[in-house]
């Protein structure tokens, strides 16, 4: 953590204070060279981001939150309740200020896939385009330890994805009720319906294990573990969950912890819905973001 970074926490904090409105920006979009069209995202800003007190004006940590399959931008302001639940934990003094990014991730799987017809390199666009987009149209803390990545099924894979993929980028990572498809092997098959609905040609067509294999989540943890930064993770999964996540998440956690990562681990009651996520998952994933920031040296 750079010696800068609790000092502009603590400015986000004297302006959050101030009666300033949080503000949510729905479907706002920008041109990712990746994807070669634009890629649309949804914001929240916290409450006194548009505080002109602020001299120099705060800067932010920054939460991407990615969602699963289905879903879009606009999936957690209308069914997550992001807003309500982040301008809550503020006010209590649970979090700090933060910004919240939720990008269009469609059925991507959060990874590159132009080169199999797939629906594009989503994981170029939303971890290097949008990142990039984020830090130069908004005030944000440009540094890795106030960068953190968070998503639910689809989106807890491409969390998980993301930071041990590029451990030098983010700061922690959150995965709630992981789809981690964990009963795929080499010469694993998926009908062509189930590839479509699912994963919309992302690991091919027809579906291709060995390419699943090569970029789920499991297959960087090695290097993570030797990159002598690994992020800070966490995973969540309900206890009713339909697609049995709580077991291939406490397998994936398990996993973790034997090559020397730290993992903190939450079964909880719940299930693979938006009432767990909104009431559960994301509050409480939101106050672990705010306690690694909480525990940064001063200087």
């Amino acid at each position: 953590m750079r010696a800068g970074l609790a000092a502009l926490l603590m400015l986000a904090l004297a302006v959050a204070a101030a009666p300033a409105r949080a503000e949510l920006l729905w479907s706002q979009h920008f041109d990712s060279a990746a994807l070669g069209h634009p890629l649309a995202y949804s914001i929240y800003l916290p409450p006194g981001y548009h505080d002109p007190r602020g001299d120099p004006p705060a800067r932010y940590p920054v939460v991407y939150l990615l969602h699963g399959v289905g879903d879009s931008e606009r999936s957690y302001p209308a069914w997550g309740a992001v807003e309500e639940t982040a301008d809550r934990l503020i006010t209590a003094g649970q979090i700090p200020p933060m910004i919240i990014v939720m990008p269009n991730g469609v059925r991507s799987w959060y990874v590159d896939s132009a080169d199999v017809g797939g629906p594009g390199n989503y994981a170029t666009a939303i971890a290097h385009d949008l990142v990039d987009h984020i830090d130069a149209a908004y005030r944000t803390i440009p540094e890795r330890d106030a960068r953190f990545v968070t998503g639910h099924s689809m989106g807890g894979f491409g969390a998980l994805r993301f930071a041990l993929s590029e451990p030098d980028r983010w700061g922690a990572a959150a995965a709630m009720s992981s789809a981690l498809w964990s009963r795929v092997a080499p010469g694993f098959q998926l009908d062509e319906d189930r590839n479509e609905r699912i994963f919309d040609g992302s690991f091919g067509r027809p579906f291709d294990a060995d390419r699943f294999l090569a970029l789920r989540p499991r297959a960087y943890i090695a290097a993570a573990a030797a990159s002598g930064c690994a992020p800070a993770l966490y995973m969540t999964a309900g206890d009713d969950d339909d697609f049995n996540a709580y077991r291939s998440t406490f397998d994936l956690a398990m996993e973790l912890r034997e090559t020397g990562l730290a993992v903190d681990l939450r079964i909880t009651d719940g299930g693979h819905n938006w009432p767990t996520w909104r009431e559960r998952a994301l509050p409480d994933v939101l106050v672990w973001f705010g306690s690694l920031l909480a525990a940064q040296p001063a200087a």
